[in-house]
């Protein structure tokens, strides 16, 4: 296989990467708490395949590879629902919560009482207070009011503080599905900057027609490529069909 072939396969692999990418985005247009994803890429210089046409440094064979993912941390627009334990949180930070494997982050505020009075995300996921236990709501009361710093207060006072935090770098955390991110690095109380908003939800981050147009583009750009594949291995396969003759 010669170089224009490598190298368009390099783009094409790109290509299918972001077009997956864009998928997993518009899926998640309706997830609350959602933040896009980009992909991030490298310029990779080859010794091995080289141009004979070419001398010096002009001889080496550049090819594009994505490097990894990044994530569009910027809020999404916030909705007013009413539902007392629909929970926003304007400014930095994330949710912090109690999975099946440990603490995990969230920006996802859609929470509701389980049969133990303890507030779950839909997967499960238990909303944490600052002492690290998961907040548990007395039996029977129903009137519940979460002021900006997030404190639950009930009828006889306070009943727990969300657990908000930050982190230094956002792009350390990890992706681990159903809204959750994990992390080896250490968490930060948030400060004055985190602002949570009782009876709202942020939204997904993903601005739908963006997207499409995208995925439009970039479907168009990988087809154009896998045609550009197919005439350079037609012409490689009529010049040696011709070898053969002449031999």
């Amino acid at each position: 296989m010669e170089n224009p072939s490598y190298i368009a396969m390099a783009h094409m692999g790109g290509l299918r990467r972001q077009l997956d990418i864009l998928a997993n985005n518009i899926a998640n247009v309706s997830t609350p708490g959602f933040q896009a994803e980009r992909l991030a890429f490298q310029t990779l210089v080859s010794d091995r395949a080289r141009s004979p046409m070419l001398d010096g440094a002009g001889q080496k064979i550049s090819f594009a590879a994505d490097k990894g993912v990044w994530r569009d941390t910027r809020a999404g627009a916030i909705d007013r629902t009413g539902e007392a334990f629909d929970i926003a949180l304007m400014g930095p930070g994330y949710f912090a919560v109690q999975s099946e494997d440990g603490e995990r982050f969230t920006r996802s505020g859609s929470f509701r009482p389980d049969a133990q009075g303890r507030l779950t995300l839909a997967n499960g996921a238990l909303l944490l207070q600052d002492n690290g236990t998961p907040i548990t709501l007395p039996p029977g009361e129903t009137a519940f009011e979460i002021d900006r710093r997030g404190t639950i207060s009930g009828k006889d006072g306070p009943v727990g503080r969300i657990r908000v935090v930050t982190f230094e770098d956002d792009q350390a955390l990890r992706k681990i599905g159903d809204s959750l991110y994990e992390t080896d690095a250490e968490p930060r109380a948030a400060d004055a900057r985190s602002v949570v908003a009782q009876g709202m939800i942020e939204r997904s981050n993903v601005q739908p027609v963006v997207e499409i147009s995208q995925l439009i583009d970039l479907t168009r750009r990988y087809q154009s490529t896998a045609r550009m594949v197919e005439q350079e291995h037609e012409r490689a396969r009529r010049a040696i069909e011709k070898l053969g003759r002449l031999a």
